[in-house]
């Protein structure tokens, strides 16, 4: 094995530390300790990086806009419901299996009952393709969601698409 497998391999002690945290719910400890790893493995190969900047560069590699937004991600506590949305109010969610930040560009109900039209305008584009030879980003979606915020299709059983879990 090369010395470059070897640093990058995890300790098996770390793995389940995690998984403890994550079944005791403490999902902000959980990535604070992955953000110290990160650090310490990048200090082993000679780069330095602040205690704040492996916040930041976990966040973002676990699809958030910043360590602020994973942070709320992690204390969720109440569900985002219909009535609390809003044109120009801030969002986090996730969009066909990426997570996605944005702005509520418009809300509107369908003739379905509990089926609702959302707008958004995300902060960064999702590739929506999982092939390797092209690529096509959205960066403005509408979805339908209902009363939950839970992605729905046209007729009002659960699909994929736009979830709304959190209002920033």
């Amino acid at each position: 094995m090369s010395q470059t497998s070897q640093n990058l391999s995890v300790k098996p002690e770390q793995t389940s530390a995690d998984l403890a945290k994550i079944g005791s719910g403490d999902l902000a400890g959980m990535l604070k300790a992955q953000a110290k790893r990160l650090r310490n493995a990048l200090a082993s190969r000679n780069l330095t990086v602040s205690r704040a900047g492996s916040l930041e560069l976990l966040a973002q590699s676990h699809g958030f806009r910043d360590w602020n937004t994973a942070i709320a991600m992690t204390r969720k506590r109440e569900p985002v419901r219909i009535a609390d949305l809003g044109i120009g109010k801030r969002f986090a969610g996730s969009y066909l299996g990426h997570a996605v930040c944005g702005q509520i560009r418009g809300v509107t109900k369908t003739p379905v009952g509990g089926v609702y039209r959302i707008e958004v305008h995300l902060d960064r584009p999702v590739d929506v393709v999982t092939s390797e030879r092209f690529s096509a980003l959205r960066q403005r979606i509408a979805s339908r969601i209902n009363e939950d915020c839970e992605p729905v299709l046209a007729n009002g059983t659960r699909g994929p698409g736009l979830s709304v879990d959190l209002l920033l």
